[in-house]
């Protein structure tokens, strides 16, 4: 399930954090989230720039998404470096669980 959180990016990203059951899937989850956002807005400023710089992010992020689907697959669990704390801390509560503190 981890794997297939960045299938389609972000729509699945937020789909496995949602309904994922473990921190493992949530977590991949939220950093298909994220980097269903960073990539194309890089691509995106980077178009100011020049095709070469464009051209440039557009593989380095097909790289880094072949790693994350890959990676996830096999269970080694590959996070872009500096996110793994902040993703995996948010990911410990389950957003589909019952909040204890709604009223009612």
């Amino acid at each position: 399930m981890a794997a297939l959180a960045y299938v389609l990016l972000p729509v699945s990203g937020l789909v496995a954090y949602v309904r994922g059951s473990t921190v493992r899937v949530r977590a991949h989850g939220l950093q298909a989230i994220v980097f269903g956002a960073a990539w194309p807005a890089a691509l995106y400023a980077a178009a100011a720039a020049s095709p070469g710089v464009t051209q440039a992010v557009l593989v380095a992020g097909a790289a880094l998404w072949v790693v994350l689907v890959v990676g996830s697959a096999v269970g080694r669990d590959p996070f872009v470096p500096g996110l793994r704390r902040v993703l995996w801390a948010a990911a410990t509560s389950s957003p589909s669980a019952p909040d204890d503190h709604a009223p009612g």
